[in-house]
């Protein structure tokens, strides 16, 4: 079953400005995260909901995953290139 994507507002905020290609692997990074949140890295070992992975080589995604509600938050979007 695959979860629903929701951007924060900071989060949207930062897509503002990225190259079409840094959002390119954005958007194909989340598509796979829909169907495996779980893959990517803990944030914290304590809070194992906040998660994070990279896009484009040079882009960090950091998100929080919602089990109950089947949704996957996404609070941050980092462009470094």
């Amino acid at each position: 079953m695959s979860y629903r994507v929701e951007f924060h507002a900071a989060a949207l905020a930062q897509l503002d400005g990225l190259p079409p290609e840094a959002f390119d692997a954005l958007v194909d990074q989340v598509v796979k995260l829909v169907d495996a949140p779980w893959d990517a890295q803990p944030l914290s070992p304590d809070e194992p909901q906040f998660r994070q992975c990279q896009f484009g080589g040079l882009g960090l995604l950091s998100f929080y995953v919602d089990d109950d509600g089947r949704v996957l938050r996404i609070f941050d979007v980092t462009w470094a290139g």
